[in-house]
């Protein structure tokens, strides 16, 4: 197994959208897929407000909100881990996994916020809308 990391698909940086408009890099989930059982460790943006520490904002009138986290689940075949960008906290998610649409809305248009059960724990989690399907199969097969 390598340890070779590599943004997924759906995450992508300001240099891979224009790459991507030249038609230089075209990136897939089917390739996603293929990398991973080849043994790199796939990273996919993911902002929680529930994943790690929750940090509580004020936000006036003595009312606090939990504070969405910024951050990547780290998909590899025989781990799901959470990191967080700022605090460079680790968060291990054991199985089962269960994946369902949120029923809030997702903060911007190109992201799908879902709710995840990983063992006993209740999550929510904002990814990219192109990186649903893999991060759903991930799951899937992590629960084999």
């Amino acid at each position: 197994m390598t340890t070779d990391i590599r943004r997924s698909a759906g995450t992508r940086t300001l240099s891979d959208a224009l790459l991507s408009m030249f038609g230089i890099r075209r990136l897939s989930t089917e390739k996603d897929l293929a990398d991973l059982r080849a043994g790199t460790t796939l990273q996919v943006f993911c902002s929680s407000p529930t994943l790690g520490t929750v940090k509580m904002l004020s936000v006036g009138k003595g009312r606090t909100i939990p504070h969405t986290a910024s951050g990547h689940l780290h998909l590899s075949a025989d781990a799901v881990t959470w990191h967080n960008r700022r605090t460079r906290e680790n968060v291990v998610l054991q199985g089962p996994f269960r994946l369902s649409p949120s029923g809030q809305k997702a903060p911007l248009p190109k992201m799908a916020r879902l709710d995840l059960a990983a063992g006993d724990e209740q999550h929510v989690i904002v990814i990219p809308k192109a990186d649903v399907s893999l991060v759903t199969q991930v799951l899937e097969a992590a629960d084999r």
